[in-house]
């Protein structure tokens, strides 16, 4: 049911494919049912938004933020984390982004030693050591679950949200299991200024992924 003067959440899509609604349309009709959705497929668009308004979450929809032309949004996206403000990096990002644009846009763009590293499916549990944001309750986030991901590597320990669980091993209908590096996170986030970035590596959208992007959009 929609609430009064419901918060705005910002889909940054600047490198927009239109299954995207599609794939991940369980979590954007559950975006809808309690927030306003405002989109920006375009720079220029999306730099006017972020001079105009303060949405409630920002949510990198896909690799578009990493590409060189659309620099000035990077840095106004910076801005608005710097500020106070959650952005959260998922859904087509992991499945499009090449490692080279990857590695450069956590290390140049936030300054974090963040890198692309394994892609495969396994069972990931919250990291109760992780400092979570101010207005996001741990019993808002899900019990473990199994997803297919875009792991980060070289994040920092108190860096990594979603991690495997203990002797968690790859599942896959075509190779053999094999223990996961447990060094490596499906979700991480960071303290960058006054607010938060959230690297989010599901690529197919799993209900388990949702309720972690709802809950870190504060929904």
């Amino acid at each position: 049911m929609a609430t009064a003067n419901p918060p705005e959440i910002f889909l940054l899509s600047l490198a927009y494919l239109e299954f995207l609604d599609q794939t991940y349309s369980s979590l954007i009709d559950k975006l809808a049912a309690s927030a306003t959705l405002k989109r920006a497929k375009k720079a220029d668009a999306a730099i006017r938004y972020l001079e105009q308004n303060n949405p409630k979450a920002i949510i990198i929809t896909d690799q578009g933020l990493t590409e060189r032309a659309n620099a000035n949004v990077l840095q106004k996206v910076v801005s608005y984390i710097r500020n106070g403000g959650i952005a959260i990096v998922g859904l087509h990002f992991p499945s499009f982004v090449t490692m080279d644009a990857m590695n450069n846009f956590f290390a140049s763009g936030f300054a974090l030693p963040w890198k692309r590293g394994d892609y495969h499916r396994t069972d990931f549990a919250f990291n109760p050591s992780y400092n979570l944001p101010r207005e996001v309750n741990a019993s808002s986030l899900p019990g473990p679950y199994s997803m297919k991901t875009l792991h980060i590597m070289d994040a920092r320990p108190s860096e990594k949200i979603f991690v495997p669980i203990a002797n968690a091993q790859t599942q896959s209908h075509v190779f053999p299991p094999g223990y996961v590096d447990q060094s490596q996170a499906a979700v991480t986030g960071a303290k960058i200024g006054n607010g938060h970035l959230i690297y989010c590596g599901d690529v197919n959208g799993e209900a388990g992924s949702d309720s972690v992007i709802l809950a870190f959009c504060g929904l």
